[in-house]
């Protein structure tokens, strides 16, 4: 296994021999993958955690990730999704805001009032507590932060308060009522979004969702809208039957192609954040260049360069 950076990365500068995944992210799996539990009982985690990382000896950039509806939907919910975008060469810390699930805690979900500055405890006691922890060792110089849905509001908001803290972001589904003032910062990210998610009970707002995101947003930046596909698509198999037997939110009526999409998602955000963490610059033609992206699209603009501020 080879592990190597481009020299002007900030992986290099700091003298990191940063993994980097030279393969097509939709189809190849690299590196085989762990899990760890980080609790409040057990480690004394301030936010419960799960870690999905790559077994393998060497330097992994990191990604902190915040579930939908304010995070009551699970880290573990997507484990499916998360471990394989670790299989490409990163830690990923699936952060819940809110573990166990309590009755009360889902009656006031939704409402878009998370305390930002756990996410931040979170990530302090991370770096020290996964000192020596795992064979791989995390490049937290290299970190991004990735959500689903209205854990987006929380990612944003961290985002204007310490813009110079993480180096890349990724919105999937995304809503915020944070969205009214511009983020004038440049820092690569990438907004995504389903058809499916504004019909019929819509889980995402039209206004507050990845177009809005994308226009508020400074540089370098894409936005893509995925055909046939809805807002629970992305879930492991469990939470997706729970938010089809309740009409949560509108599913795809392709379910026999669930695992393709999901393979499609991981493959999308691990094409970006291997671009934008790892240094492999050419792998961004994997969301931005058509015939290179396997499902249909009804959307697909790019500013790479900053043109647009």
């Amino acid at each position: 296994m080879k592990y190597y950076c481009f020299a002007l990365t900030p992986n290099c500068i700091l003298g990191n021999n940063t993994y980097v995944d030279t393969g097509n992210p939709y189809t190849d799996r690299p590196l085989k993958v762990g899990g760890l539990t980080l609790s409040k009982t057990g480690q004394k985690s301030p936010l419960h955690t799960k870690v999905y990382f790559p077994l393998e000896p060497g330097f992994y950039p990191a990604v902190l990730f915040i579930g939908g509806f304010d995070t009551y939907v699970l880290a573990e919910y997507y484990e499916t999704v998360l471990s394989r975008i670790a299989s490409h060469g990163f830690f990923i810390f699936g952060i819940d805001y809110a573990f166990p699930l309590e009755k009360q805690n889902l009656i006031n979900a939704g409402k878009l009032k998370q305390d930002i500055s756990k996410y931040f405890e979170q990530h302090a006691w991370l770096q020290h507590y996964m000192t020596n922890k795992t064979l791989g060792t995390v490049a937290w110089n290299s970190t991004a932060l990735m959500c689903h849905s209205s854990g987006c509001d929380a990612t944003l908001k961290m985002i204007r308060e310490k813009p110079t803290m993480f180096t890349s972001t990724i919105f999937l589904e995304p809503v915020s009522f944070d969205v009214k003032e511009k983020v004038d910062i440049r820092m690569p990210a990438f907004m995504y979004g389903t058809e499916l998610s504004t019909v019929g009970h819509q889980c995402v707002i039209a206004g507050f969702s990845y177009n809005k995101f994308y226009e508020i947003w400074g540089c370098p930046k894409i936005v893509m809208e995925v055909a046939d596909f809805g807002h629970c698509d992305i879930l492991d198999t469990v939470p997706w039957t729970g938010c089809k037997d309740v009409h949560f939110c509108t599913i795809t009526p392709n379910v026999t192609k669930l695992t393709e999409y999901k393979e499609f998602v991981q493959g999308a955000t691990s094409g970006f954040l291997v671009s934008s963490l790892q240094g492999r610059t050419d792998a961004m033609k994997y969301i931005t260049q058509k015939p290179l992206i396997p499902l249909r699209l009804l959307e697909l603009r790019s500013d790479l360069n900053c043109t647009e501020m």
